[in-house]
């Protein structure tokens, strides 16, 4: 027999809308995850510098706009952009695990050196 206090909280409107909304952050966090998957080419990374950063050359389907490079900006140093590529320098790990993650980014591949 459940609780009163469990009995009442189920019944509770606003308890299932907030139930809902921390259902919907985690599914769209878990899609978020599932779509990072293999967006990294191979030979991301593979030529850190001495602090263990990276060139990564950011391939998006569209021509950036200002609010992209600046999310960008979070994660490197922007060093030019050709076309629909954005050149980034100084990535970290954990900044291209980041960039995967962004739904408008169509992949990662090695940036050049220097």
């Amino acid at each position: 027999m459940p609780s009163p206090i469990l009995h009442r909280a189920v019944r509770s409107r606003a308890l299932r809308r907030i139930a809902v909304v921390v259902l919907l952050v985690l599914v769209y966090q878990g899609w978020l995850g599932v779509q990072a998957i293999g967006k990294a080419a191979p030979g991301v990374g593979a030529h850190p510098d001495e602090r263990g950063r990276f060139p990564v050359d950011v391939v998006l389907d569209f021509p950036p706009e200002r609010y992209h490079v600046l999310e960008l900006q979070k994660h490197g140093r922007i060093a030019g952009t050709d076309g629909t590529v954005v050149h980034l320098r100084g990535v970290s790990p954990a900044g291209v695990d980041a960039l995967a993650r962004e739904y408008w980014i169509d992949a990662l591949e090695p940036g050049r050196a220097g």
